[in-house]
């Protein structure tokens, strides 16, 4: 063999490898964009929930306050338990919707990464990758988290 062949070959080689490592490099931020679209739609649609759940505590506690107020001690102190703010099922609703969003969520980017995961690791074999099914997955998921926790924050 001589030089030229070689130098060839390995020109021919490594412009494989830097194809290969930029469509890497596209597909991994592909995936990052999507896994953060999602994760920022979770953590939005959490702090939502519980700022409402938040809000109406408060109110709650307020008219509870009032309420003792207006009455005077000596009702207070004669029933206490009338006084109690009745918090408990919201807070409750706020729990059960925060733990439905966490956990779509955590499955919204499991799947995503996993996709992301599957297509880097072909894009590094060589193999064909259908890159536009997988971000339409992704935001496919995007929008349906969106949708089902505005629908939660409306509740």
């Amino acid at each position: 063999m001589n030089v030229e062949t070689i130098i060839t070959d390995v020109k021919a080689r490594g412009e494989v490898v830097v194809v290969r490592g930029q469509e890497v490099v596209e597909s991994g931020f592909e995936t990052l964009k999507a896994a953060n679209a999602i994760v920022v739609e979770g953590v939005k649609t959490l702090l939502d929930t519980n700022v409402a759940a938040g809000k109406d505590l408060l109110a709650v506690a307020q008219t509870s306050f009032s309420k003792a107020k207006t009455d005077g001690v000596k009702a207070v102190a004669a029933n206490p338990v009338a006084y109690l703010p009745e918090g408990k099922d919201r807070v409750v609703a706020a729990y059960n919707d925060s733990v439905a969003v966490v956990t779509k969520t955590s499955d919204e980017l499991v799947k995503t990464i996993k996709a992301g995961y599957e297509t880097i690791s072909a894009k590094i074999a060589g193999e064909e990758v259908a890159v536009a099914e997988v971000a339409a997955e992704a935001k496919k998921t995007v929008k349906k988290t969106v949708s089902k926790a505005k629908k939660a924050v409306k509740a």
